[in-house]
């Protein structure tokens, strides 16, 4: 009796002492029946880069390089939440133009984002896609191969790494009615490489508007996708902002599921600057410009047999207030599936600038001249899946896979 009323004591003093311990309350217990789905998904590209060509603080070259810039990789976890929404995070890195340079961090983190979304309204904060950077994407073998025409600028940028023109940190809201219009209301902490280290805090704010096509009706519809967009950049060399304005869109000239062909055409306008020179290639960012680019494209897609397309892209640039600053630029892209998730690719590439953006952009040559052969792969893998498909961040990254 005397040693079980010792181990009573013995036991009510350990409790005091555990309750005494646990200072925070518990929090709420998981569900373990639900584990969140998991998204594996990249692209891996490398080409032989055969031609002449030039960058900002660079002289002069002729190149043979083996180029494996944007290959990219990115995992994702979404869950289904109990409101019925589905929530989500993507972490995600590409390799950039500095690694095969050997200067600068050979990896770019493009992709830090939490998403919510609902079936009419679609919420995400943190760093992702510039909201303004794919309302039409061309097809060019790299996303960044015709940035300077075919994306807004980021005034922000010292031109070492095109990626500053295509990501940033963004907190959004997109609205949407039966999945075909889209307002997207958007503010942005642009990337910051003339004062890297410094925290310059919310320097973009702007919307754009998109209709889309049917989802697996793309290839059936005449216009397949069109927009249009405005931003509001607060950057220095200004009269109190620079403004950028955008439209584009895509058509089916000849809608089908095995040849098909399309168009796809984007206007850019930027004014507001004060620059009438460029002193140095961030000036090229910053000063008031029109650039517009054009592409057709031949998508062949017989049944049972691997797909192939071809497409040529058309861009020119004028700048408004600064003399002798034009630019035009040409790619010829053509792809052959090898097999599942392989493809052999191919590109000419070619870009004139006048003197003064050459002075700047491409020091000691005018007409820049690439010939690029290599292959890619690219998987998208889920697990656990429990969530219905969505469009995917691989095809929306890499339009030169066939789709």
């Amino acid at each position: 009796m005397k040693r079980f009323f010792i181990l009573f004591i013995f036991l009510a003093l350990c409790n005091r002492s555990a309750k005494a311990i646990s200072a925070h309350p518990m929090p709420i217990p998981e569900d373990p029946s639900t584990e969140p789905q998991i998204e594996l998904n990249g692209a891996g590209i490398a080409t032989m880069d055969v031609g002449r060509a030039s960058s900002p603080g660079s002289s002069a070259k002729n190149i043979g390089i083996i180029n494996d810039d944007d290959s990219s990789l990115s995992a994702s976890a979404s869950q289904r939440l109990y409101d019925g929404g589905i929530g989500s995070f993507t972490i995600g890195t590409l390799t950039v133009d500095q690694a095969a340079a050997g200067t600068g961090s050979p990896l770019f983190l493009n992709q830090a984002v939490l998403d919510y979304q609902e079936k009419s309204y679609e919420i995400w904060l943190g760093l992702t896609d510039n909201p303004a950077a794919h309302l039409v994407d061309f097809p060019t073998l790299r996303a960044d191969d015709l940035v300077t025409f075919t994306s807004p600028l980021n005034p922000y940028s010292n031109g070492q790494n095109t990626e500053d023109h295509l990501y940033s940190k963004v907190a959004a809201i997109t609205f949407n009615q039966n999945l075909t219009y889209y307002e997207n209301f958007h503010v942005q902490q642009l990337i910051d490489t003339v004062d890297a280290g410094s925290d310059p805090g919310v320097t973009s704010a702007g919307f754009n508007f998109e209709y889309r096509g049917p989802p697996g009706y793309e290839h059936l519809q005449f216009v397949r996708s069109a927009g249009f967009g405005y931003e509001h950049v607060n950057a220095a060399p200004s009269y109190g902002g620079i403004n950028q304005v955008y439209a584009g869109g895509v058509i089916n000239l000849k809608p089908s599921v095995t040849n098909l062909v399309d168009l796809r055409a984007q206007g850019i306008t930027m004014f507001g600057s004060k620059l009438n020179q460029f002193s140095s290639v961030t000036d090229s960012f910053q000063a008031d410009y029109n650039a517009m680019a054009l592409s057709l494209r031949y998508l062949h897609s017989p049944f049972g047999k691997p797909a192939s397309q071809i497409a040529l892209t058309l861009a020119a640039q004028n700048y408004i207030k600064v003399s002798n600053a034009n630019s035009y630029a040409i790619a010829l892209t053509g792809v052959k599936r090898l097999g599942q998730g392989v493809d052999l690719i191919g590109q000419l590439l070619g870009q004139w600038r006048s003197a003064a953006l050459e002075a700047v952009q491409s020091p000691g040559v005018g007409f820049e001249q690439i010939f690029q052969v290599g292959l890619d792969f690219n998987f998208d893998t889920i697990f656990n899946q429990h969530i219905g498909p969505r469009r995917t961040y691989l095809n929306y990254q890499h339009q030169y896979i066939p789709e």
